[in-house]
């Protein structure tokens, strides 16, 4: 069984949790998911299965969106209302200190990952060494935030929508928001509405999936395959691709093309000198 399914992860679940209830539905060992949301977060997960999920590094889901609460007033150790917490103060009286401080966050940033991160320090989790007492000392690292607006203010909530790169941390953007507000934030809820070609209104819950363990609903390659350059060969072609032989071309060199022969998936190649290099094969 191969293909992807948008599944709309739910509050409470580790997105490992819900891999393992589709392994239990459709019997299925070979599952993998993009992008990893926490259990107190819910949303677009991708999930694919069968060969679809070799493909999952060529998947177009580095851009995402977000809706996020965060609650004024309170800073955590896990930067989410989860954790414990650390500080407390005021609110601001002039709450347009906050699009003041979103005009500068949009764009490329370098932020400092939260420690209660997924994220490995000299091979062992973050949040482990966090949960232990550890200090930890994550580097800043490059993302982008396409678009972060304020969506509405009713202290002390706050909520805001933010479309970013793959990397960005929710729960950090929101502690940087707040300090360059002169505001402590938490992060109070989270949903996950896009992921490049997956919308949450196109989502299925685990109680539809449940009601189709033939795969019905199942989508094809083709949202994996559409951030990729497409390549046909002829049959005879394809008969040596499948065999990991190279080919010669006329197309420009790339570092990753989906092959096609008419409408048949043979696998993924590069192309380099005009010479089709076969990378995965599907036969």
């Amino acid at each position: 069984m191969d293909g992807v399914i948008n599944v709309v992860k739910p509050k409470g679940w580790t997105s490992f949790d819900v891999i393992a209830k589709l392994r239990k539905i459709y019997h299925q060992k070979k599952i993998g998911h993009g992008g990893t949301l926490d259990p107190m977060a819910s949303g677009v997960l991708p999930v694919f299965l069968g060969r679809a999920a070799r493909l999952i590094e060529y998947a177009p889901i580095h851009r995402k969106t977000y809706e996020a609460e965060f609650t004024m007033g309170i800073a955590t150790d896990t930067e989410d209302m989860t954790g414990r917490i650390l500080e407390k103060g005021p609110l601001p009286e002039d709450l347009s200190v906050f699009e003041k401080a979103a005009a500068a966050l949009r764009g490329p940033i370098m932020q400092v990952p939260s420690a209660y991160s997924a994220l490995k320090v000299h091979g062992k989790r973050a949040y482990k060494l966090a949960r232990e007492g550890k200090k930890v000392d994550l580097p800043a690292r490059p993302v982008t935030i396409y678009d972060l607006t304020i969506e509405d203010i009713e202290p002390p909530l706050i909520h805001m929508s933010v479309t970013c790169s793959a990397g960005t941390y929710i729960r950090a953007l929101g502690r940087d928001l707040g300090k360059a507000a002169g505001c402590l934030l938490t992060m109070s809820a989270l949903t996950r509405t896009e992921m490049g070609p997956f919308s949450l209104k196109d989502a299925w819950t685990l109680e539809d999936i449940e009601k189709d363990p033939e795969g019905a609903i199942l989508r094809d390659l083709h949202p994996i395959l559409s951030g990729l350059g497409q390549i046909d060969i002829s049959e005879k072609e394809a008969a040596d691709f499948l065999q990991g032989k190279r080919i010669h071309t006329g197309e420009k060199d790339v570092g990753s093309v989906a092959v096609f022969s008419g409408s048949r998936f043979l696998g993924i190649a590069s192309i380099q000198r005009g010479i089709i290099h076969p990378k995965k094969v599907f036969s």
